[in-house]
């Protein structure tokens, strides 16, 4: 039986995470409810928990001062970080603070489910772990090298027992100086899939000459974990990690396409080699703004990111929509690019921010090119696709080549001959002039020079609606992107939309949405 604390300060938030997961399904048979971090230690001087699950900001104590607190006093407790705010501070104190997991708000359901069976696991095996220790029934069984491994992964992993550690290392026979210089080096191999064996190989080959010691292990299919250890007859220095990291280059190059490498600060002592991997981490996450193949040693100076730079991120962020709502796709494909490199410059930037913003665009694209009937994306599909799509990108330029490509795709389907383009064409004058009261059919057959009749033949037969439908539709639309905020007043957001009349705007904003638009505001406020 385990028990979680889950401390949040949004009462809705707290409600609808407590009502929405199937806690005994978990393992989990005690939730108790912390509205901040005062309140949380408060609660554990008598409630033990197994899971901490914490929102990061919060009045009184946050969720990193929290944390901190919890690992003093309870340092096998598993931690599961949230968070509405992609900062790099809170990435590293998550990292340093040994949490399980960080949720990015909103919440989705299903990502916190994982990230709650996943700690879950850890617990039960964690304490499968210490009864088998406390009765003395834990045989070792795994070779020398094995141990390494184990010995590897669990200098970053988890709160460890200094016994258990020594005990570990007495049976690799590898005696660790608590004041010997180290380091943490990880390894990304995208492709091809490497073999643990060729990676060990290449290891032994940049380190044999140094005379360093290591500890080496798989962290998981992309992501390998090399430690460094210096003595009096062979220094650790930048010197030194430079060169075995350009020999590990060296020797990845004739086997492998796509890699990175990074290198975390040099210690004093194994003790603190969960610094030096922290800092590995970050650099790793940076080398997705990098060509593969890099190395990176120490940090790269980045400035600030100033107001200037978002308001300059957001102003090419509009002018994409802007030139993919005209058809503009020359035009597009240079905003992409120019995105792309503005990006690059801020590889401070959390990777998942940054596949966010080529999401959210993707989505667009893949909408502007439903309402024209053209299907971006496979239908059949059950899940995310756009998402699947950029999950697979390891690098900043695969990004940039997977919008490109679907770009393209939409150029193709868009400009071929025949009624798709032409509906195409009336749908760019309907969202060039919707806000225009007078707009109609007879003006649109007119500026297409066809008859109304062929006009509204042709743009049935390829969207499966009317042009009178698909105005509304539209409309409705954009007025509800104006009733989001508070500036407008209702018949100001009619009279925007094409529609002089409040009574009949709100007749058809009710009749797609079953609201009324004062109504829609009060809910999206909610």
């Amino acid at each position: 039986m385990m028990k979680l604390l889950l401390v949040e300060d949004e009462r809705l938030t707290r409600e609808g995470i407590r009502n929405d997961i199937a806690w005994e399904r978990l393992g989990i048979m005690e939730v108790m409810e912390a509205t901040d971090g005062v309140h949380a230690l408060s609660i554990t001087e008598q409630f033990c928990p197994d899971i901490v699950l914490t929102d990061i900001r919060m009045p009184r104590m946050d969720g990193v001062g929290l944390a901190t607190e919890l690992r003093r006093n309870n340092p096998r407790c598993k931690i599961i970080f949230m968070s509405g705010y992609a900062d790099k501070e809170y990435l590293k104190a998550a990292i340093s603070l040994k949490a399980v997991s960080y949720v990015e708000k909103p919440i989705d359901i299903d990502e916190l489910r994982e990230a709650l069976e996943s700690a879950a696991i850890l617990c039960a095996e964690e304490r499968r772990h210490l009864e088998r220790e406390a009765a003395a029934k834990e045989t070792m069984e795994a070779s020398r090298e094995l141990v390494k491994q184990e010995i590897a992964l669990r200098l970053i992993g988890d709160a460890y027992e200094g016994t258990l550690l020594n005990s570990r290392l007495e049976i690799a026979e590898f005696p660790l100086s608590l004041a010997a210089p180290c380091v943490t080096v990880l390894l990304k191999i995208v492709a091809p899939q490497p073999s643990p064996n060729h990676i060990i190989a290449i290891v032994e080959t940049c380190i044999s000459t140094s005379g360093l010691r290591y500890l080496f292990a798989a962290k998981n299919e992309l992501h390998s974990v090399l430690h460094l250890f210096g003595s009096e007859r062979a220094p650790l220095d930048p010197f030194v990690l430079r060169n075995v990291c350009h020999c590990l280059s060296s020797e990845l190059n004739g086997h492998y396409d796509r890699y990175s490498i990074t290198a975390g600060d040099i210690v004093d002592g194994y003790v603190l080699l969960i610094q030096s991997y922290t800092s590995a981490v970050v650099r790793m996450q940076e080398a997705f703004y990098r060509p593969p193949c890099s190395i990176a040693t120490s940090d790269y100076p980045v400035a600030p990111p100033s107001e200037s730079d978002n308001d300059a991120k957001r102003q090419v962020v509009k002018e994409m929509h802007e030139a993919l709502r005209n058809e503009r796709f020359a035009e597009l494909e240079a905003l992409i690019r120019r995105l792309t490199d503005f990006l690059r410059q801020r590889p401070d930037e959390l990777v998942s921010a940054t596949k966010e913003i080529f999401y959210r665009f993707m989505l667009e694209m893949d909408g502007f090119a439903n309402q024209r009937g053209i299907a971006l994306f496979p239908l059949s599909a059950e899940t995310d696709q756009p998402w699947e799509l950029l999950l697979q990108c390891h690098y900043l330029e695969d990004a940039e080549d997977a919008v490109l490509l679907k770009m393209r795709q939409l150029m193709e389907a868009v400009t071929s001959e025949g009624k798709g383009g032409m509906a195409s064409r009336i749908m760019k004058y309907i969202h060039e002039h919707y806000a225009d009261e007078s707009l109609s059919v007879g003006e649109i057959s007119e500026r297409m020079e066809m008859t109304s009749s062929h006009l509204i033949a042709v743009f049935k037969e390829s969207t499966g609606t009317t042009i009178k439908q698909y105005l509304m539709e539209y409309r409705v639309e954009k007025a509800k992107q104006l009733l989001t905020g508070d500036r407008l007043k209702i018949f100001d957001v009619a009279s925007q939309v094409g529609y002089k009349d409040g009574e009949y705007f709100a007749k058809i904003f009710r009749k797609f949405t079953g609201l009324t638009p004062s109504a829609y505001r009060e809910r999206f406020r909610l």
